[in-house]
């Protein structure tokens, strides 16, 4: 007669334990419509993507404290990508909690910026809604978005993790699209830190 008790309170941990299991992501998938934001820069001016649309925009998710994110940055990884590609419209965005410890304000943003040569804007999304919207996981997660409008390429920004790639699938995507073609791969497993909703 114990045993009923027992999975009545062995459910409800399970419920709590999943709904403290951290924040619910959309699962979108290449081919879908790109969910339509409005973000501000660092500056407070706005960014919709509806107002991008007939470009190809890459949106990738950014952390300075995050190793991987910053390897990248340090590296310049993404601006010389973004400089191969220079029709593409590229977008770095800031899902960071302002609660959490890897917050930075508008200033130290800058300085990061300023000191590793990125010029593309950074896009406040603090209240997390457009990261989970794109089911973002990771700093770097990046989605490429053609000039419809739909998602053409989603995942990781390259092929390796310690930072001697051999296929970099953001350019591979881009220069895809450039020649009419669609990108392949068009999704992969993105790596990095978590981002801090």
């Amino acid at each position: 007669m114990r045993s009923r008790p027992l999975l009545r309170s062995a459910a409800a941990l399970a419920l709590v334990l999943a709904a403290c299991g951290g924040p619910t992501l959309a699962e979108i998938a290449v081919g879908q419509a790109a969910p339509d934001f409005r973000l501000k820069d660092l500056d407070g001016r706005e960014v919709a993507l509806a107002d991008l649309r007939g470009k190809v925009v890459v949106l990738e998710w950014a952390n300075p404290n995050c190793p991987f994110w910053r390897g990248h940055a340090e590296r310049k990884t993404m601006v010389t990508v973004a400089a191969k590609h220079p029709q593409a419209v590229w977008l770095a965005i800031d899902s960071t909690n302002a609660k959490h410890g890897d917050y930075l304000d508008a200033a130290a943003w800058r300085s990061f910026l300023g000191k590793n040569g990125i010029g593309y804007a950074v896009l406040r999304d603090n209240d997390g809604a457009t990261g989970r919207a794109y089911g973002a996981r990771t700093t770097p997660h990046l989605f490429v978005i053609d000039a419809e409008g739909k998602v053409a390429y989603m995942g990781a920004i390259d092929d390796d993790p310690r930072g001697s790639p051999k296929v970099n699938y953001a350019d591979a995507a881009l220069a895809a699209l450039e020649q009419g073609a669609r990108p392949e791969p068009s999704s992969t497993r993105p790596y990095g830190c978590s981002v801090k909703y």
